[in-house]
């Protein structure tokens, strides 16, 4: 263990400007360079990684939520039911796609947005971590997937890490999608084109038109797109997001905040996990406030999530999960592995009850807290967490700055307008919209959902809105100026709601067509129907 802390140690390039962080520990297979930092955080912010535009790495993790998200979506749980006990909080994804990348049908979400089972960590301090994922089963070792080589024998849990979410289904991928289809993406890709607002450093990477092939060439001698590559500039650009200049590292913490760190460090038992000095023999890193081991802590019921268990299978390690870092946990929007609180007096309060109620496993130093009632514990020990909050990470200010994202602007469904027309069983078809229209876009698609399955449906698309009443259905286009694309909906025939279809077709790399604004909307051969027709909401696509 100690050989393998000197040869990191030897490729540490970024030193902690505070009293609190040691230097960022690099594995020496993979220096950090300029060019390769700057191609990572342009990755790192890139939509176009995803299999339908709208998922970047930023996505998920936002400085403005401490490195996690600022979003908050139920997940059903193992019982596959929202609105049960089991249900948990994670990050949306995107909708369930087949090879083809057209919508599919999931058991869990129907054709909604995926959601991860679990809450998003925060990234921010992940470079001190022999291990990622909440069950550490990102390990130490970094195995080229494109060709199951080990590149990185101890400390690339970074690299392994960045690349598990660009072919995972529920997050950023079509089902089935290989590394030859996500790297043949980026190689025709138009870098950023997605985004508004970069950062002075990413505007200036692409300022000349570069291409991704132009920067790859530039991070690493070739123009090749590699899933390694990949990994690796996403890795060093994470190594250069180093949040040491908290109150806390810097020695201004208010009375109040030192008044939080006593009882931190005393009856509240905090520093026992969330270390934040070193250990004998190079245990804890300093300042790091986590011991980086696993805890059960009680939340739920094993069988539920069996979490460090599933990678070690050592039915010891039952419903543990990594001890996170507590830097920026201010910022935080959701807490614990299954975003169970929202708030850091919740978290308190649930430690002061000594954790949850399931036993079995749990961590016997739960049972050590004393912390006293509520009242001035609870801000003192607030403040002191507060104290450990970056103000650039908080204010967005470099390097913890970043573009305008095309899904921050765009609705998940698109730009709806009008309303939809009921088919069978009252149902209401839904648009699925959300596809972002920029010119040149290979990937651009629109979906309809909850129709009558098995039924014949028609795509209209215009360029003019319109209004008219036909077979009973409610039309928001200009049928005198509109395309017809006709789909068969898959989905049991004659179910109500069942039914699902897309149709996908290129963009013209015709700059004439950015600023214009078409209109599309769904319409459904459906006898359960009042007129025969039921019918979507329209929707307009905003070429850019």
């Amino acid at each position: 263990m100690r050989l393998s802390l000197v040869v990191l140690s030897l490729g540490s390039a970024l030193a902690a400007q505070g009293s609190g962080l040691p230097p960022v520990p690099v594995p020496p297979q993979n220096p950090i360079t300029p060019a390769k930092t700057i191609l990572g955080k342009l990755l790192f912010w890139e939509e176009q990684m995803s299999t339908d535009n709208r998922v970047a790495c930023g996505t998920c993790h936002t400085f403005a939520a401490g490195g996690g998200d600022l979003r908050r979506v139920r997940h059903p749980g193992a019982d596959g039911i929202v609105g049960s006990p089991d249900d948990k909080f994670g990050s949306p994804g995107i909708r369930r796609s087949d090879p083809g990348n057209r919508y599919l049908w999931d058991p869990d979400f129907g054709n909604d947005v995926q959601v991860t089972p679990r809450a998003t960590p925060s990234f921010l301090t992940a470079a001190w971590f022999p291990e990622l994922f909440w069950d550490g089963r990102a390990r130490s070792n970094f195995v080229d997937p494109q060709t199951g080589q080990t590149l990185i024998p101890f400390g690339g849990a970074l690299e392994r890490q960045a690349v598990a979410p660009i072919l995972a289904q529920n997050e950023m991928a079509h089902d089935a999608r290989t590394w030859a289809q996500a790297t043949s993406k980026l190689q025709n890709a138009e870098p950023m084109a997605l985004a508004t607002d970069l950062p002075p450093d990413m505007a200036a990477a692409i300022q000349n038109g570069e291409s991704y092939p132009d920067l790859f060439q530039a991070a690493f001698g070739s123009s090749a797109i590699t899933a390694q590559r990949i990994a690796y500039a996403l890795a060093t650009y994470q190594r250069t997001l180093v949040p040491n200049q908290s109150p806390f590292d810097l020695n201004q913490m208010s009375p109040q905040a030192q008044q939080g760190f006593n009882i931190f460090n005393g009856a509240g038992l905090c520093a026992q996990c969330h270390s934040h000095a070193p250990g004998p023999g190079g245990g804890p890193v300093p300042g790091l406030f986590s011991d980086r081991s696993y805890r059960n802590l009680g939340l739920r019921p094993i069988a539920e999530d069996n979490g460090r268990q599933s990678v070690t299978n050592n039915p010891g390690d039952g419903g543990r999960f990594k001890v996170p870092s507590l830097r920026n946990v201010a910022l935080r929007r959701s807490f614990m592995h299954e975003g169970q609180f929202t708030t850091l007096g919740q978290v308190i309060q649930f430690y002061r009850q000594r954790g949850g109620p399931n036993l079995q496993n749990k961590d016997p130093i739960l049972q050590q807290i004393n912390l006293p009632p509520p009242g001035p514990v609870d801000q003192e020990l607030i403040a002191f967490m507060q104290a450990l909050t970056d103000p650039r990470v908080a204010a967005g200010a470099y390097p913890f700055d970043r573009p305008t994202l095309r899904s921050d602007l765009m609705p998940p469904q698109g730009y709806l307008y009008g309303g939809p027309t009921a088919g069978t069983g009252n149902q209401l078809p839904d648009m699925l919209a959300g596809v972002p229209a920029n010119v040149g876009s290979n990937d651009f698609k629109i979906g309809i959902a909850d129709a009558r399955g098995g039924s014949v449906a028609a795509l209209l698309v215009s360029s003019q809105q319109g209004f008219s009443l036909e077979f009973g259905a409610l039309v928001f286009v200009n049928l005198g100026a509109s395309a017809v694309i006709w789909a068969s909906l898959s989905g049991p025939p004659g179910a109500a709601g069942e039914g699902y279809g897309t149709i996908q077709f290129p963009l013209p790399a015709d700059p004439g067509l950015v600023g214009l604004t078409g209109y599309a909307q769904w319409l459904v051969v459906d006898p359960g129907s009042f007129g025969g027709l039921a019918a979507s909401h329209g929707a307009e696509i905003r070429l850019f």
